[in-house]
C-alpha cells in the first residue's frame, strides 16, 4: 500500500517510500508466527534470573523461533528424492532429509557420513527470510503496542519501518541480511534395506542416497538432538511428529504441523531451544574441539577431524564442507557485511541531508554478526559523517555551526543483539 502523496519526508525519501508496499502474510504464516512467539514468551525462564538476563535469553529464543518459521518454508518444497538411508541402529533404521552435508543421526556420534544437503539456493533464502523477518517483527511490534508499518522497498531499499505515531514521522530504511542458524532434519521410519549378494539377501549396512516412493500421507518426524548420559558423545536424537504432506500441491503442511506440535507438545520447543542455544554457542566459540551439534549449523565448514572417506569437491581443489561460509547465519557472512555497510552509507548519503526529518538507516537481521562483529563492525559502529561540497574542510571548526552530522548506522538491529545510536530504535526494537 503506497503512502499518500501528501505524506512527505524529503524528495528522495518520499519517492522511495511512495514506491514501497506492505507485505501481506498468508493465514498459515501468521498462525505459525503467533504460535512461535507465544512459545518464546511462555518459555520457562529461570526464576531467579535478572531482567537483563531474561531479555538476552528471550532475544536468542526469538531467533530460534524464527529459524523454525524459515524451516517451515523449506519443508514445503521437500520431495521424493534427496533422502539418505541410515542403517543404524539396525533395529530401527530411518531415512533422513538433512540440511547440512552429513547424516544427522551419525554425526551425533561424531561419525561423519557425507550426504548432499537439501538447502535452497542462497538467492531464494534471502528473499524468503527478508519477507518472513518483516512479518516476525510486525508481530512483536503489535504485542508491545507499537504501531510500526513494515514496507517492502525497491532498489536500493530492502525494507522501510514507518512509525506515524511520532512527530515527525519516523522512517527507518533498512538493509536486510538474514539466514537461519540451522534447520532441523526430517526423518521417516523405514524397513531395513537389503541387497542380493551371491544369491543371498543381506541387510544393507552402509549409508545410501535414496528416494521415497510413497511420500504423501507418510508420517514425518523432526530430529532434535538432546543431551544424554546414555551415549559416548553426550547427545542422542529425539523425534517429534510434524504430520505429513498430503500431495504435491500441499504447501502448508509443515506450517500446520509445527503449529499443532507447538500447541500439543510443550516439551518440543524446550528441547529444540536447548539444542539451538548450544548450537549457537558452538558456532560462536573459537574452541576447535566442537560438540556434535555444531555440524548442524550453517557455515560450520569441513569435518574435524576429517575422515579418510570424506569426499573431495566435485569442482575445484580440496574437500567438501558440511556447510560452507556462503551460508553463514544472520548477517555474519563477510560479503553481506561489506555490501550492507555500503548500502547503508548510500541510503544515508541519498536521504540524510534533509533537515528536520526523522530519517534513519541501518542493518536488520535475525542474528547479529556472531563471529565477525568485532572484526568488521566494531570500528565502524560509532562513525558519524557529514557532507562537504567545497572539498577543503579538514576540521569540524571549519564547518558552518548549523551543519548536521549523521550516523553511519543509526542501528545494527537483530533479534539477538541491537546496537543503537538512536533513541527510537533503542525503544522500538526492545522486546
Amino acid at each position: 500500500m503506497p503512502l499518500l502523496p501528501n505524506d512527505k519526508v524529503g524528495h528522495w525519501v518520499s519517492e522511495q517510500a511512495s514506491n514501497s508496499y506492505v507485505v501481506a502474510g498468508s493465514a498459515h504464516e501468521i498462525t505459525l508466527i503467533n504460535a512461535l512467539i507465544d512459545a518464546v514468551y511462555n518459555y520457562p525462564y529461570p526464576k531467579n534470573a535478572l531482567e537483563s538476563e531474561v531479555k538476552t535469553l528471550r532475544g536468542k529464543l526469538l531467533a530460534a523461533a524464527f529459524d523454525l518459521l524459515v524451516s517451515a518454508e523449506y519443508y514445503k518444497s521437500m520431495g521424493h528424492s534427496g533422502w539418505v538411508y541410515c542403517p543404524f541402529p539396525e533395529s530401527e533404521p530411518f531415512i533422513y532429509y538433512p540440511y547440512t552435508n552429513v547424516c544427522p543421526r551419525c554425526v551425533l556420534a561424531n561419525d561423519f557420513q557425507f550426504h548432499q544437503a537439501n538447502k535452497p539456493p542462497s538467492g531464494t533464502i534471502g528473499a524468503i527470510t527478508s519477507k518472513l523477518l518483516g512479518m516476525f517483527f510486525e508481530n512483536l511490534f503489535e504485542r508491545h503496542g507499537r504501531k510500526v508499518e513494515i514496507h517492502k522497498g525497491s532498489e536500493p531499499v530492502d525494507t522501510i519501518f514507518i512509525d506515524k505515531t511520532e512527530k515527525p514521522h519516523v522512517y527507518l530504511f533498512a538493509e536486510v541480511k538474514s539466514a537461519p542458524l540451522l534447520t532441523l532434519p526430517m526423518a521417516i521410519k523405514t524397513e531395513k534395506l537389503t541387497q542380493e549378494i551371491d544369491s543371498t539377501v543381506k541387510t544393507l549396512l552402509s549409508h545410501e542416497k535414496t528416494s521415497i516412493t510413497q511420500l504423501y500421507q507418510t508420517p514425518i518426524n523432526l530430529l532434535v538432538p538432546v543431551r544424554s548420559s546414555k551415549t559416548r558423545s553426550g547427545w542422542e536424537n529425539r523425534l517429534y511428529p510434524i504430520g505429513f504432506k498430503a500431495n504435491e500441491k500441499d504447501t502448508e503442511w509443515a506450517y500446520k504441523g509445527l503449529v499443532s506440535l507447538l500447541k500439543k507438545n510443550s516439551d518440543f520447543f524446550v528441547s529444540y531451544a536447548g539444542f539451538w542455544l548450544e548450537a549457537l554457542g558452538e558456532y560462536q566459540s573459537e574452541v576447535k574441539a566442537k560438540q556434535p551439534v555444531f555440524w548442524f549449523t550453517n557455515g560450520c565448514g569441513q569435518p574435524a577431524p576429517r575422515p579418510e572417506t570424506w569426499p573431495k569437491r566435485a569442482k575445484g581443489d580440496g574437500y567438501e564442507s558440511i556447510s560452507d561460509g556462503k551460508t553463514s547465519v544472520g548477517m555474519d557472512r563477510t560479503d553481506d557485511i561489506k555490501k550492507a555497510t555500503y548500502q547503508v552509507l548510500k541510503l544515508g548519503a541519498e536521504g540524510k541531508p534533509e533537515k528536520g526529518k526523522k530519517y534513519l538507516v541501518g542493518i536488520v537481521s535475525n542474528i547479529h554478526a556472531v563471529r565477525h562483529f568485532d572484526e568488521y563492525l566494531t570500528s565502524l559502529k560509532d562513525i558519524i559523517w557529514t557532507k562537504d561540497e567545497s572539498g577543503n574542510v579538514t576540521k569540524a571548526a571549519q564547518l558552518d555551526p548549523d551543519t548536521e552530522f549523521y550516523n553511519l548506522f543509526d542501528g545494527i538491529i537483530s533479534l539477538t543483539q541491537t546496537v543503537a545510536r538512536d533513541s527510537w530504535i533503542k525503544k522500538t526494537f526492545d522486546f
